[in-house]
């Protein structure tokens, strides 16, 4: 077991950090106008969680040349980096948002609303704060809002900057729980999509096969998948065959929805069909790493605690000081990672499956939308929905208008939704909802 840990650290095999990064399936709607039960609602305020736009790969090429047979596209950007493509996508996501938000009555079609958008510390996601903010609200010289001085924003990553600790024999008894007690029968339970990926990548390289004890030649699934506590309790890593197929998947979408050659796309070995197959290994890894509920709790209550007190902030529920430029805003959106959004998506025990992606995908800019719309007795409801583009929309970056519109699926939030369309909660039941799933070690006011 030394010899192989030893060989996984040396090659860095797509290491995943857990510290960052009963459901009901939902469905689609076609338009982004209210649904019937809401004609009589005024939509007063827009919260969203967004995930950054199409980057570019993280892992550095000396790594992912370990991956695959032939060499990789050439980006021609910094490692993990906004695209122009993915810049143009998040603009576009930004004006569907305008468009959605006027048509309820939160924000007229023109002007210069209140907005207040909060990014992550990275590139990619103050790039795709910028992109939304000039969709949402172009020539109004609004900006984004970031913790500028800080290397680790602790409302997106809390394990990673001390705010509170995992107990590793907790989370990994957790973890092994749902992975049926061996990380490795994932790898033979999804046979099929290792093999799809496998036909595309040619994996591996000798070194990487023998680091692993596996000799000089192997495949993807030869490879195990191992678990090891980070030291200062922020975080598990999860290394070899699970996560390597996850971030190759993952590249693999994020190359065609940045419009790359389809002779470039998995190096023209793959469908679109078969490209969704291999998506699975990626939405497999997160449900593992981001949704297994203790994981999700200390890596989501920050953030899910600063959405509930933007959704809530017209009412005292038990969410702070509310920031008055929060408070005031019409469209909030935060700024973050798909780790987010899974972590958030398992804290409320919600789920969604789109058209085209697999279930609880969570593709480039695509995000959680809380609405909060207004009765005519001044009551207050909230909707909660996933939204995203298509592949097909990402890849011919389609403008969100007319018949062209994102998915947009309605999620039932446990113990909080009523059965009415949209599955909306009483904006009190909401509150208890985020509080009852909220670890308050894990929270900074």
């Amino acid at each position: 077991m030394k010899a192989l840990l030893t060989g996984i650290a040396a090659l860095l095999t797509a290491t995943v950090a857990v510290a960052q990064g009963s459901s009901w399936p939902g469905f689609t709607l076609p338009g982004f106008g209210p649904t019937n039960s809401q004609a009589e609602e005024i939509l007063t305020k827009l919260v969203i969680v967004s995930r950054h736009g199409v980057r570019t790969p993280i892992p550095p090429a000396s790594q992912l040349a370990h991956w695959a047979s032939a060499p990789w596209p050439d980006w021609n950007q910094p490692p993990g980096s906004l695209t122009p493509h993915g810049a143009e996508l998040a603009r576009i996501m930004g004006a569907y948002y305008r468009r959605y938000s006027s048509e309820g009555q939160a924000t007229t079609a023109a002007g210069c609303p209140p907005v207040y958008v909060y990014a992550d510390v990275t590139e990619r996601t103050q790039a795709t704060a910028k992109a939304l903010v000039d969709g949402f609200a172009p020539n109004c010289g609004y900006t984004f809002r970031t913790r500028a001085d800080a290397r680790v924003d602790p409302l997106f990553h809390p394990l990673e900057a001390g705010v509170c600790r995992l107990d590793p024999m907790i989370a990994q008894t957790r973890l092994l729980e749902r992975a049926g007690g061996d990380l490795n029968r994932i790898t033979r339970d999804l046979k099929v999509p290792f093999d799809a990926l496998q036909s595309m990548l040619q994996c591996c390289s000798p070194s990487l096969c023998s680091a692993l004890g596996r000799g000089d030649k192997c495949t993807l699934a030869d490879l195990p998948t191992v678990m090891s506590p980070l030291h200062d309790g922020s975080g598990l890593a999860v290394m070899g065959s699970l996560p390597i197929a996850s971030s190759t998947a993952e590249l693999m979408l994020l190359e065609y929805a940045d419009n790359l050659p389809m002779s470039e796309v998995a190096w023209g070995r793959a469908t679109l069909a078969q490209l969704r197959d291999t998506w699975r290994l990626h939405t497999e890894h997160f449900d593992l790493t981001q949704r297994t509920p203790y994981l999700a709790r200390k890596m989501g209550s920050a953030l899910l605690f600063k959405v509930a007190a933007a959704v809530t902030s017209a009412r005292s529920l038990g969410f702070g000081v509310v920031d008055p430029a929060v408070r005031d805003a019409r469209f909030v959106a935060y700024v973050g990672h798909d780790t987010n959004i899974w972590n958030i998506g398992g804290m409320l025990d919600v789920s969604w499956l789109q058209t085209g992606y697999q279930r609880n995908q969570t593709p480039p800019a695509g995000a959680l939308m809380f609405e909060v719309r207004e009765l005519p007795d001044k009551k207050l409801k909230v909707y909660t929905s996933y939204v995203s583009q298509s592949p097909d929309q990402m890849r011919s970056a389609t403008a969100l208008t007319g018949d062209a519109l994102p998915q947009r699926t309605p999620l039932r939030v446990p113990g909080c939704s009523s059965t009415q369309p949209g599955f909306p909660c009483t904006i009190e039941e909401f509150a208890i909802a985020v509080r009852n799933s909220l670890d308050r070690d894990c929270v900074t006011e």
